[in-house]
């Protein structure tokens, strides 16, 4: 499913249409950048979007993970012990914590310097990102409603 939402995602207009806009800044990585930027928004939008309360959302979502934790690989592991440790849920729901997700991002680029100002995208350029998130969820959900099991469109 995850990957079914990337390529959604990637195939967007709407979403190529902010790429192209972000991209004038911050090159190759737009894509990436607007996904995580994402992020953000459906926090900001949680209220309409959000299955309940934010907290218990965050406290369920890191204890599931934590309940299959046999079935992950030592990576992987790793990475859900650093998400529930650090809290990285909770850094989606402001800008001083988009900011450190974007610098957590910086050491994985062939090219970081790409992602400078980075800082300020979200505010520069918050309505449309808003308004690009509030065309796609809908669809993501649509998405993402047909791989569940009791979905009449499952196989």
């Amino acid at each position: 499913m995850h990957r079914a939402i990337d390529k959604f995602t990637d195939e967007d207009q709407d979403v190529r249409k902010l790429n192209r806009l972000i991209a004038k800044r911050h090159g190759r990585y737009a894509g990436v950048v607007s996904d995580i930027g994402f992020d953000y928004f459906l926090w900001r939008n949680w209220e309409v979007y959000g299955p309940g309360d934010f907290s218990d959302f965050t406290r369920t979502t890191y204890q599931g993970l934590f309940a299959h934790r046999e079935h992950m690989s030592d990576r992987v592991k790793g990475y859900v012990d650093g998400m529930v440790k650090d809290d990285w849920l909770r850094l989606y729901t402001s800008l001083t914590g988009m900011h450190q997700v974007y610098h957590r991002l910086r050491p994985r680029l062939s090219r970081p310097e790409q992602l400078d100002g980075i800082e300020h995208l979200l505010v520069d350029f918050e309505e449309e990102f808003n308004q690009t998130f509030l065309l796609l969820f809908p669809r993501l959900q649509a998405l993402a409603n047909a791989y569940r099991p009791n979905s009449a469109n499952s196989n």
